[in-house]
């Protein structure tokens, strides 16, 4: 399928309030336009959904009123009820022109654009045609119908053209679509042409303005890329692939756009901030989506063929709707917005109903899954599930108590993969040390039962559990200068930062954290990263989360301390 038909498609699939609307200020500021409205809730609009400044083909500039509506349009949408396209227009020639034009606009020439995502049927082109004929003549305004296909041409012209997507790109951006059923093979496709996106948009030019340009095209070359994803997933019923790589493009954009970002430029920081937007919106159809598994007991049992892999499933569930609910209360904290903070109780509910429904929360298969735990232990303290956090560490810490011992240590997380993991458990493979070699798992329970104010349990873990693991290095990580531009790669975030062995833990829990909460002398501390400065803190959050990699001991120390002295946001 051509991407041209790809874009049509995906167009059409929009819907008026909240999709098209948004979308097309996006399209018309890539085609030079200003934005001087956008489409409101509330206040009646007299026909006109848009309104933008801009150069017309014939090379003059332009006030142009958009009229926008949804789907194929016939006999009925034209001319039936309140919001019938005639009723429109001629709401817009009534009022409209005479009383909400601004004053710095009134001598421009003006232009009525009928748009739709879908087509104008045959039976309605000449009488809509000659209408607007009559209507512009009478008020002197100029008209055009614009249909689904012209949109998809505009797009592909303005958001995916030649420079954003060349050849190899384009290539990239239909094996990424056809592969959704299949998230590997999307992720690689999407992985490579982000990546592309943002090397392209970044390299230096010799002018201002075409450097802007370059940076914008990319950006919303990516913005584009990743809404057709997610659309085409929605429809096909696989969100993974467009959520993993919403997660990849926040990363990868702040990885490549720390000049602009740095210098607090107002249009890539919008742009970032969109992509943020995008993020949240595809976990929360994504997370929506399995609530009936969240909250049926044992439900992922039902659909997984074994154990492990019910547990990695779990486990990963849990990770990622605590990332989200701790993004989404850290944005209620800092605006106040009461929405934000609901989203962040409606993730910590998703939690706490997974741990009621399944066992499995308290045995985690991989070591690696103590990432998880974090995040999701930063959402409950985050939304005052201060009981419920205290309770499942305690269990958590009760299980590896008892699988730490020699004749069950086969059950201990791993640092194996699945193939090793099932062959250990069914018995057809001997436990080997190297699969119990390291954990950045007890170092995180004890940092929690610290925080959370559980004595009892950091001294289970520092005398019943850390001696029954003598082989095993307990370890914690710390980030240094240029950690963000790793974030967006596996190797190079694993070659990063500077490993730390604890080799016994402190009688004192008060201690620990503050050991855990002071940069290595050499190192820089969080303090100084662009991250902190520009009150981003989900960042090394998601980048461990996405990686399946370790987060700054420095900043696991500080929020899990901040969360457990606020108690709720």
């Amino acid at each position: 399928m051509s991407l041209r038909l790809l874009l049509e498609d995906f167009l059409g699939l929009m819907r008026e309030e909240g999709e098209l609307d948004v979308y097309l200020p996006l399209l018309l500021s890539a085609m030079g336009h200003e934005i001087v409205f956008r489409a409101q809730k509330g206040p009646r609009q007299y026909g006109v959904d848009i309104v933008s400044v801009g150069v017309d083909k014939d090379r003059r500039k332009k006030l142009f009123l958009w009229l926008v509506k949804c789907g194929d349009i016939g006999r009925s949408e034209w001319s039936v009820g309140k919001q019938s396209i005639r009723q429109s227009i001629e709401d817009v020639g009534d009022v409209y022109l005479s009383s909400h034009i601004a004053p710095q606009h009134r001598k421009l020439t003006k232009k009525l654009v009928v748009l739709t995502n879908g087509d104008f049927k045959s039976e309605l082109t000449q009488t809509l045609a000659g209408y607007l004929n009559n209507w512009s003549k009478q008020n002197d305004v100029g008209t055009e119908m614009v249909n689904g296909s012209t949109l998809a041409a505009w797009t592909e012209d303005n958001l995916l053209d030649e420079n954003a997507l060349p050849p190899a790109n384009k290539t990239l951006f239909r094996r990424m679509l056809a592969n959704i059923p299949t998230p590997e093979l999307c992720l690689q496709a999407g992985y490579t042409l982000i990546d592309n996106l943002v090397v392209d948009g970044t390299t230096k030019v010799a002018s201002v303005n075409a450097q802007r340009k370059k940076h914008l095209s990319a950006l919303r070359a990516i913005r584009t890329a990743l809404s057709i994803l997610f659309i085409r997933g929605q429809r096909e019923g696989n969100l993974l692939g467009p959520y993993r790589l919403a997660e990849f493009a926040l990363l990868r954009v702040w990885a490549g756009f720390q000049d602009p970002l740095s210098a607090n430029n107002k249009e890539i920081t919008t742009e970032f901030s969109q992509l943020l937007v995008h993020l949240l919106g595809v976990a929360e159809a994504y997370h929506a989506k399995l609530q009936v598994f969240y909250c049926v007991k044992d439900a992922f049992a039902s659909v997984l063929p074994d154990n492990l892999l019910v547990a990695e499933r779990v486990f990963d569930e849990l990770g990622r709707l605590g990332l989200n609910g701790y993004i989404w209360a850290h944005l209620g904290a800092s605006s106040g917005d009461q929405g934000a903070i609901e989203r962040a109780h409606i993730c910590s509910a998703r939690i706490a109903a997974l741990i009621d429904t399944h066992a499995c929360v308290n045995s985690p298969c991989y070591d690696h899954q103590a990432i998880d735990l974090h995040m999701a232990l930063l959402c409950l303290m985050a939304t005052n599930r201060f009981d419920l956090a205290k309770t499942w560490l305690h269990d958590l810490i009760v299980r590896l108590q008892y699988v730490s011992q020699v004749q069950v240590k086969r059950y201990w997380p791993l640092n194996a993969t699945f193939q090793q993991a099932l062959e250990l458990r069914t018995g057809s493979d001997e436990f080997l040390e190297e699969y119990a070699n390291t954990s950045m798992l007890i170092p995180i329970l004890a940092l929690w039962a610290a925080a959370l104010g559980m004595p009892e349990g950091y001294t289970f873990i520092r005398n019943s559990i850390a001696p029954q693991i003598p082989d095993t290095t307990l370890n914690v990580w710390n980030s240094d200068v240029g950690f963000e531009n790793t974030i967006a790669s596996y190797k190079l975030l694993c070659e990063h930062g500077v490993a730390e062995a604890i080799h016994s833990f402190p009688e004192n829990p008060g201690q620990y954290i503050s050991e855990l909460a002071t940069p290595i002398p050499g190192l820089q501390s969080i303090d100084e990263s662009l991250w902190y400065r520009s009150n981003v803190p989900y960042l090394p959050l998601l980048a461990a989360l996405h990686w399946r990699l370790q987060i700054p001991r420095e900043m696991m120390a500080r929020q899990a301390t901040a969360l457990a002295d606020a108690k709720q946001i």
